[in-house]
């Protein structure tokens, strides 16, 4: 690693045992936000925490939550709370996997996706690792996580989509969650403004499986971004669901749509032969003025109706958001939320002792919130215990 990258690590993750020890003083998922806004580049900031356009999704994915109300039920036994979890046979201490996200390394150059594994292996977590990932399914595989799952995006060179799928299963991967939404990439207006490239030392591991003359060039590119440029001109938008037949032929791992919001979409997958959904808007950085994946929840719950479990991601904050949104699919059957940004921030100002504290904080709130609401475990959450707007 060079000597100025080194610089920018010290100085952008604070290497003092001072600054390390302030890094973890947030209480909640909301304040590792603004301890992050200090610590990120303004040029990282802006990528993990804005969305497209107006980012309206972004902010709506947030405040869907407060819509809905819980009722408690009282005289409950809730002197031991379990919230333990298993779906697609993938255990974990709770409700909850790490969402796929780009480029860990923005937040932590050093560790990258690698420490944020280890922070999910230690909490018993599942972890998504992302095809823009910074480090390698090597480097994911030695840390030994039981529960790491793969987000493919799809590409028009089939050969080497071929080739991730075969990795992530010759390496231990527990499931494929495939990316449906991003056919093309939504208008992320902060990248523009802030010029945004991949800092110097950082690559995209992934994807140098790309064409040979196209990477060579891409990976000797100045600015260190050519590799994205070169994925983003590759994604397949001609994609249909005639690829979900053709991945089941290439792999057995499980395989899971995310990003799908219309119910009708959601019968198509389950006709196609997914085996998991994940209701996704993607954080709100696609299409602007999507509904959030709380507000259709219901309805592709509805639609689904048992066939495949359901998992839902978008502005998880607190462990009562946790409860709200798995009270619809938990009445069905197994499921889970996928957590985002929140790891990310807690990656940059903690590193893996980071994401440990905000895994640690959203378990604690998820267990608090259950036994408030009188439910000792999983299976006592039901949508009786939801208040949604229209009877407010």
């Amino acid at each position: 690693m060079s000597q100025i990258l080194s610089k920018e690590i010290a100085g952008r993750h604070g290497d003092s045992a001072t600054a390390q020890a302030s890094s973890l003083t947030f209480l909640n998922l909301v304040e590792v936000e603004e301890q992050a806004r200090h610590v990120l580049t303004k040029m990282a900031y802006d990528y993990y925490s804005t969305g497209s356009d107006t980012c309206s999704t972004v902010v709506e994915n947030r405040t869907c939550f407060a819509r809905y109300k819980l009722l408690p039920r009282m005289l409950r036994n809730v002197s031991r709370v379990d919230t333990s979890h298993e779906v697609f046979g993938i255990r974990s201490s709770m409700p909850v996997w790490v969402a796929p996200m780009a480029m860990h390394g923005l937040a932590d150059p050093q560790g990258r996706e690698v420490a944020t594994c280890r922070a999910a292996a230690a909490s018993a977590v599942p972890f998504t690792f992302s095809t823009v990932a910074t480090a390698s399914f090597e480097e994911i595989q030695v840390t030994g996580h039981s529960a790491a799952i793969f987000q493919l995006y799809v590409i028009r060179n089939r050969d080497v989509v071929r080739r991730w799928v075969t990795e992530a299963e010759v390496r231990g991967f527990k499931a494929l969650m495939v990316t449906v939404d991003a056919q093309r990439l939504g208008n992320r207006e902060a990248d523009e403004r802030n010029k945004f490239t991949l800092p110097a030392g950082l690559a995209l591991r992934n994807l140098e499986y790309l064409s040979t003359g196209s990477t060579a060039q891409a990976r000797d590119s100045a600015d260190g971004s050519g590799l994205m440029r070169l994925f983003a001109a590759e994604i397949d938008d001609s994609l249909t669901w005639d690829f979900i037949p053709w991945l089941r032929s290439i792999t057995k791992l499980p395989i899971i749509a995310k990003g799908l919001l219309s119910p009708d979409d959601a019968e198509l997958a389950v006709q196609y032969g997914v085996d998991g959904i994940v209701v996704s808007n993607h954080g709100g950085r696609q299409l602007d003025f999507a509904p959030s994946g709380l507000e259709m929840l219901p309805a592709v719950v509805a639609a689904v109706r048992g066939r495949v479990p359901v998992l839902v991601d978008g502005g998880i904050r607190r462990g009562t958001d946790v409860i709200k949104a798995s009270m619809e699919a938990l009445a069905l059957g197994a499921s889970a939320v996928l957590l985002g940004r929140p790891v990310l921030y807690g990656l940059a100002v903690g590193r893996q002792a980071g994401v440990e504290r905000v895994l640690q904080l959203l378990r604690k709130e998820i267990e608090l919130s259950m036994a408030l609401t009188g439910c000792a475990c999983l299976r006592d959450i039901g949508p009786q215990l939801l208040l949604p707007p229209s009877r407010m």
